[in-house]
């Protein structure tokens, strides 16, 4: 039992290593949407799926953001307790095998 478990690992491992991966990142823009409270940015499960039927596979989701309210060195610029970033875009990378 245990040398056909160390087979089944092994030939996993060789199929992992001899693939060739390509990626693709796709940015949602913040930019876009005037009310940046929402929780949401317009990505549909129909657009993952079609992805999903070309072969890419999701592999990590990221956010970049950016300074609402910079007050440049004087706390008097802006006043009160409020956040002071928010995201400005998300991105969504990708990988599929290359097929050969």
């Amino acid at each position: 039992m245990k040398k056909i478990i160390a087979i089944l690992l092994f030939s996993i491992f060789l199929t992992a290593c001899t693939h060739k991966w390509e990626y693709k990142i796709i940015t949602v823009d913040g930019n876009a949407v005037t009310d940046f409270h929402q929780s949401t940015f317009d990505i549909t499960n129909n657009d993952l799926n079609n992805l999903g039927k070309h072969g890419w596979e999701l592999v990590d989701v990221y956010t970049i953001i950016e300074t609402v309210h910079p007050n440049f060195g004087n706390s008097e610029y802006v006043t009160g307790i409020r956040e002071n970033v928010r995201t400005r875009s998300i991105n969504y990378v990708f990988k599929r095998v290359v097929k050969k």
